[in-house]
């Protein structure tokens, strides 16, 4: 009895869901029929008509029972599809359907192809991932050999052209001194004056490039210095206030928080329109935070941050920047509140 139970259940698992919701409403439909024709006649005979609706009562009763069952056993593959999809849904990436404890062919189809589709998009996102992961390490090499050339060409102007030129300056010095000409002194005159321009021009590129405050003194008299320069002659009055910070960080760690502040200095420089400007860095629990703000006028933060031409390289390379040292990055901005940039990175 209990074998022969066995295998119809083996062969009702195997029959497709819609066979076996037509199999089973076929037959509570056939059995209700058959069962309340006859107790029907039978009572309607005997004018028991209380008797009689009492029993055709308890036979829906017991068809909505019956159903519920059929449905239940015969649904029950896809509880488990759906229960699949609710981990795949909460992130879990080991998610996947027991196709093995699915009989019905159609949802066990159904399930290897669910698990053949998250198996691909495992494999994309593994892909993905290490594409993401190189192309992290090339834009952390490109930076880098570019702070390297960016050092290398500061310290030739520096050492080489603008010795090079203070030694002319000093030569057109004695020859202005040896002329009696009025005509000709007033020409090496004017020869030193455009040399001297040059060589101021030609300091201030090199502290662009590379200045060797950041070197020698650290991050913040870099950045007080270089905020101070680029918009007090602006008319922008500057405020430097950092917070808590008083020890060196990596040489690494203070060049890209350098360019950061310097990205932000630039663009209330060029478009802020502003009257003041602060700079914070504070230091807290092994993080760094710094904040970039004006009282200017302000921009699109979606616009300029998305993708297009609209984008704003800048700040796409300070996101870059921050990214690679594990830290976070936001703007805020209003077209008449003026603007903040905040970044925040590990101090280690």
């Amino acid at each position: 009895m209990v074998s022969s139970m066995q295998r119809i259940r083996h062969f009702l698992s195997t029959v497709p869901t819609l066979h076996k919701i037509l199999l089973g409403n076929s037959l509570v439909i056939a059995a209700g029929a058959i069962l309340g024709t006859a107790i029907t006649k039978q009572f309607v005979e005997q004018s028991n008509f209380e008797l009689a609706a009492i029993f055709v009562a308890v036979g829906i009763t017991a068809s909505i029972v019956v159903n519920y069952f059929i449905l239940r056993v015969a649904l029950r593959p896809v509880l488990m599809l759906r229960t699949t999809v609710d981990q795949v849904a909460r992130g879990e990436p080991g998610a996947r359907a027991a196709v093995d404890h699915i009989a019905d062919p159609d949802l066990a189809r159904l399930a290897l192809a669910l698990n053949n589709m998250l198996n691909r998009l495992d494999a994309d996102a593994r892909l993905s991932d290490e594409n993401r992961r190189q192309l992290r390490a090339l834009s952390a090499q490109v930076i880098g050999a570019q702070e390297e050339e960016r050092k290398r060409i500061a310290r030739e102007l520096h050492d080489e052209t603008s010795q090079a030129l203070a030694t002319l300056d000093l030569n057109l010095e004695r020859i202005q001194a040896a002329l009696d000409d009025a005509e000709a002194c007033a020409r090496v005159e004017a020869s030193r004056q455009l040399l001297q321009q040059t060589m101021e021009g030609l300091r201030k590129l090199v502290y662009e490039l590379r200045p060797t405050m950041l070197d020698d003194l650290g991050l913040i008299p870099a950045i007080r210095w270089y905020a101070r320069t680029r918009l007090e002659t602006r008319g922008v009055h500057v405020h430097v206030e950092p917070t808590a910070c008083e020890d060196r960080f990596v040489p690494t760690l203070e060049t890209a928080l350098f360019r950061i502040a310097q990205e932000g200095i630039n663009n209330i420089a060029q478009h802020a329109t502003a009257h003041n400007a602060w700079v914070r860095l504070n230091c807290h629990n092994s993080q760094i935070t710094l904040t970039v703000e004006d009282d200017g006028r302000g921009f699109d933060v979606d616009k300029m941050l998305g993708p297009g031409e609209g984008g704003h390289l800048g700040l796409f390379g300070i996101q870059e920047r921050v990214f690679l040292l594990g830290g976070t990055f936001a703007v805020d901005s209003t077209l008449e509140g003026g603007t903040r940039l905040t970044v925040t990175v590990p101090a280690d």
